[in-house]
Formats: structure tokens, sequence, C-alpha cells
């Protein structure tokens, strides 16, 4: 497709996976809240993860970092602020209550899991082939202050094992785990496109093992490629393009004829 994602697009296209929801149920229960993006691009879907985890209100992240043309940062004072018999005490006090949100947030984000402690409460990994993409996605984590807490591997999603390397035990935790990707994809295929797909397929199979993934995609025949039964689909309308946003459970693996015997 032609450009990257917008932030408010992946950001609404995670809270329509139930991301937002996955956060609650691991603030309650302490049970780990995984996201995984094995085609991560700049790492749009990853930062908004991560903004979403560690609960922080629209616009927060705007007011710290500002690469306008202006010395002057004009999200530190938006219009509404400068309306006539606006509370300028009352919307200081609300950003010191986000702020403060935010930093409780991102520290429970950190903090090690209760029932294990190699993970922390919110594991949030991407993956991109193109290092270049790789690099910029890493730049903008870290932008974002998320540098030690999403990691970016770079290479083809089939061949990225989500093992931890401390336990042997994969990333992915059942019931727990949601994958999102935005794989390329165009009104005509090409032998790229198809190896991308294809790519996504086995790492679905290989790594997601009792999961749920979201795949957005712009043409009915690539999702084929994946050779999996929809479980939803949502309709999604951005400019001039109609696009929808699947869901496809994953589910437990059969043992193979060796294992078995």
């Amino acid at each position: 497709h032609k450009a990257a994602m917008k932030e408010s697009m992946a950001a609404g296209l995670l809270l329509e996976s139930g991301y937002d929801k996955l956060i609650k149920a691991a603030k309650s229960d302490e049970l780990p809240a995984v996201l995984v993006d094995p085609m991560a691009g700049s790492g749009t879907f990853c930062v908004e993860a991560a903004l979403i985890a560690a609960d922080f209100a629209p616009g927060l992240m705007r007011m710290k970092h500002y690469d306008g043309e202006s010395d002057r940062n004009p999200h530190q004072v938006p219009p509404i602020v400068r309306w006539k018999g606006t509370d300028k005490a009352q919307w200081k006090e609300m950003i010191l209550d986000a702020r403060d949100r935010a930093s409780a947030g991102m520290k429970w984000m950190r903090q090690p899991n209760v029932h294990d402690s190699k993970q922390s409460n919110c594991v949030i990994m991407g993956n991109e082939l193109n290092e270049r993409a790789a690099a910029l996605a890493r730049g903008n984590i870290s932008k974002a202050g998320f540098a030690d807490h999403i990691s970016i591997h770079q290479g083809d999603c089939c061949d990225w094992d989500l093992n931890i390397e401390e336990t042997n035990q994969s990333a992915v935790v059942p019931g727990r785990t949601i994958i999102v990707s935005n794989p390329p994809w165009g009104l005509r295929l090409d032998e790229d496109i198809e190896s991308s797909w294809l790519s996504l397929k086995s790492f679905f199979r290989d790594q997601c093992n009792e999961s749920e993934a979201w795949v957005l995609s712009g043409n009915k025949a690539t999702t084929r490629f994946l050779r999996m039964k929809k479980s939803r689909s949502v309709v999604v309308k951005t400019a001039d393009e109609d696009l929808r946003w699947i869901q496809y459970h994953i589910f437990k693996k059969k043992p193979s004829t060796a294992e078995v015997n």
C-alpha cells in the first residue's frame, strides 16, 4: 500500500481488536498481556499499543514531542485554552492528572509479572523484514519513550522465533495474546505480496498457538494465501480505500505423529 498507517487509525484498530479490554483484564487478574506485530513497518501498532497499555491520554504525547517548523509547541496551549471563559486552572489539573496516570501506567507495564517474573505485565514485540523500516521503528519507539519495553526484530517473520531464551518458552501466552498485522496488499498481486502473506501464514501456524490475530487488507485475494477461516470482518473506510480488519482465531496445534508416538 502507498503510505504508512496513521496513528489514529492504528489506535482505533487496536481498540476494535479488544486490546484495551486485554489490558484491563491483565491489571485485574495479574496475568500478562501480549501484543505481537510480525510486520511492524515503522512501529505504529507497537507504539500505539504501548500508549494504550500505559493509559496515555490522547494528545499527551504531542505535548511532550513536537516536530513542527515553529519553535513553539502548539499542543502545549491548544485552542480550547484560549477560548474566552476557559478555566485554565482546571485544564492544568487535567494535564497533571493525565501525566500521573501515564506515569503509573508505564510503571505497571515494566513491572515483572507476578505469575512469571521473566515477563513484564505487558509484552509488546514487533518484527520487520526491511532493515531501514526496522531502524525507523526503533527510532519511533525510542522517541515515544518505550525503547526499553518494545522489542523490534529484523528479518522475515516466518523465521522469527518467539521463544524466550531464559526459559525456552514462547512469549505467546494462550488466551492472552493478540497478533496484529498490516501486511502489504495491492489491487494487483505480485510475487513480493504473495511471499509476504505466505510468510505470515507460516508465522501464524508455527509461533501463534492459541492466540487471536487481526489482519488489515484491502484486497480479498491476499487473505486467501492464509488458508484460514475468518471469525469477524470489520469494514474500515479511509480516504478512497475500502479495507477490512479481519479476525482469525488460531487454535491449539495438533501434536504430530512423531510426538504422539
